[in-house]
């Protein structure tokens, strides 16, 4: 395997993880690159190469100290939906009634606005609105948010994650009972993408949170929801450490270049080396029908 694997392009965009067809139809997220290797598909899963995991018992986030002026959606407001989205993560059960080993630590508010991750300074795992040009093209002109996942292209250990949503093309509701004509739920919105961020790919259980189609309304968790979430972290796995500090220390600021070399983001210059590797999940827009008066499809 290339241990640099860095993908400059959103890799959602043109590479949908496939969806099992087996009774728990999650799929983990895995850390083969089919458009730059032969990866074996399983029920429908990519299955080649090693499950992203995070290390860490305690894993911090960060709210973009902005919010959405466009949106009216304060950064205290957006820390709200975070924190519920995550609580109902963790509050998930598992098959032994204990629930996935994972605790979520809020660092506070900060000023960078962009998914980076930085081999030699400090990071944040941030969660930021777009007001001004959505400045991903190529995922589609209405996706509602994009969550990228820096990890070890080796072993799949995550790195960073970070969620961006997409509130220049895109109009947000507080809560599901405001969501209504193109109005999306943020709730519904947030759910899902946290759940990429802690490290789970797309079901094929059609009233799933981590289903491929927005639903209005999809915060509580399905069966599938739960197997998924326990089965990236059990409850009795050993986190490798307890620390919630980002790699290389915590910063509110976005990081600087150093000796004519650039932080790692989605459209920065790959590090000259390392196990570095992304994947990029966009949620995008297409409306079908179903369980919700909305459902929008998921790239």
């Amino acid at each position: 395997m290339n241990l640099l694997r860095l993908l400059p392009r959103l890799a959602a965009a043109s590479f949908a993880f496939a969806l099992s067809a087996q009774a728990s139809a999650y799929c983990l997220t895995h850390t083969c690159d089919p458009k730059k290797e032969t990866c074996e598909v399983v029920g429908g899963c990519n299955v080649s190469g090693n499950v992203l995991f995070w290390p860490n018992a305690v894993v911090s986030f960060n709210i973009q100290q902005d919010g959405s002026k466009r949106q009216d959606i304060t950064s205290d407001q957006l820390r709200t939906v975070v924190k519920n989205g995550f609580q109902r993560w963790v509050d998930a059960t598992c098959s032994d009634g204990r629930g996935p080993k994972i605790e979520l630590q809020d660092y506070g508010d900060v000023s960078c606005a962009k998914p980076e991750y930085n081999k030699d300074q400090p990071n944040q795992n941030v969660i930021t609105f777009h007001d001004g040009t959505w400045p991903y093209a190529n995922t589609g002109a209405e996706t509602l948010a994009l969550t990228t996942v820096f990890f070890n292209g080796e072993t799949g250990e995550i790195y960073d994650a970070n969620i961006e949503i997409n509130s220049n093309q895109a109009n947000f509701a507080l809560g599901a009972s405001q969501a209504t004509g193109d109005r999306d739920d943020l709730n519904a919105v947030l759910t899902h993408e946290l759940g990429h961020f802690l490290g789970l790919s797309h079901s094929n259980v059609g009233d799933a949170t981590m289903y491929q189609s927005y639903q209005i309304g999809m915060t509580s968790l399905e069966q599938d929801d739960m197997d998924a979430i326990c089965a990236s972290l059990p409850p009795d796995r050993v986190p490798l450490t307890n620390s919630s500090t980002p790699r290389h220390g915590f910063s509110t600021e976005c990081g600087k270049p150093e000796n004519g070399c650039c932080s790692s983001t989605i459209g920065g210059k790959a590090p000259p080396s390392g196990t570095l590797a992304l994947w990029a999940f966009g949620l995008g827009v297409v409306v079908w029908g179903g369980r919700a008066a909305s459902k929008r499809r998921r790239p």
